[in-house]
């Protein structure tokens, strides 16, 4: 069962599911839902659409634009109608409805140059947690075994791919070669996907970037798992 049919569910019945009517106990509910959902592995599959549920922050930050940038999908809604928790519950179910009829418009793909590979490998800037000693298994690690190390954003990159969704929004896609990784933002135009004149997008991770190719294909899968 996914997410959208627990949302589904919840509709019909609130009170069952959440002891009341409040956004604020949906989220909760939902994060609860979605932790289980990483820690299972449920949801990798290389199904783009209907959009991670992830992407709701991102879906309603694009159609409550005068709340804070930080916020996500709950405070803004919430913050959208005063306060109000079973009025922010019942518009939420309003924006899902829109969020999961998303869909692509055409997309943009570049195989990777030697150069743009380099230029991701020879990146610095970006610092991830590792352990210090390796072979003590998967953890988890106090902070005092943990360092950070310097390391390129993407291992093993392949493809980059640029998909204009059916709102005003892009979406950055990355083929490794062992996944599908997903910026979590959306982009406001082609260019800044592009990362052309912008501080994010395909240019930031790879460089100058000249092979990209339209299609039009109006729906696309992948034969990786996707992350995000």
């Amino acid at each position: 069962m996914s997410i959208y049919n627990i949302i589904d569910r919840i509709r019909k019945h609130p009170s069952l599911y959440l002891g009341g009517k409040s956004i604020s106990s949906l989220l909760h509910y939902l994060d609860g839902y979605q932790t289980a959902e990483r820690e299972f592995n449920a949801n990798q599959s290389g199904i783009l659409f209907p959009l991670s549920f992830s992407y709701m922050h991102e879906y309603t930050r694009y159609r409550l634009k005068n709340t804070p940038y930080s916020m996500g999908w709950c405070d803004r809604i919430l913050c959208a109608c005063g306060g109000d928790e079973e009025a922010a519950l019942w518009k939420f179910f309003e924006y899902y409805d829109g969020f999961i009829r998303v869909r692509m418009r055409r997309y943009w793909k570049a195989i990777l140059s030697r150069d743009n590979i380099a230029w991701n490998n020879q990146m610095e800037h970006t610092y991830c947690l590792r352990p210090k000693k390796t072979g003590h298994g998967a953890g988890p690690y106090s902070f005092d075994e943990l360092t950070f190390v310097k390391e390129p954003i993407y291992l093993d990159p392949l493809n980059v791919y640029i998909i204009e969704l059916t709102i005003p929004a892009y979406i950055l896609a990355v083929e490794t070669a062992s996944d599908i990784q997903l910026t979590r933002s959306f982009f406001t135009s082609l260019e800044s996907a592009k990362g052309i004149g912008h501080c994010e997008g395909a240019e930031k991770y790879f460089g100058p970037v000249d092979a990209w190719e339209e299609l039009t294909a109006r729906t696309i899968s992948f034969s990786k798992n996707i992350v995000i």
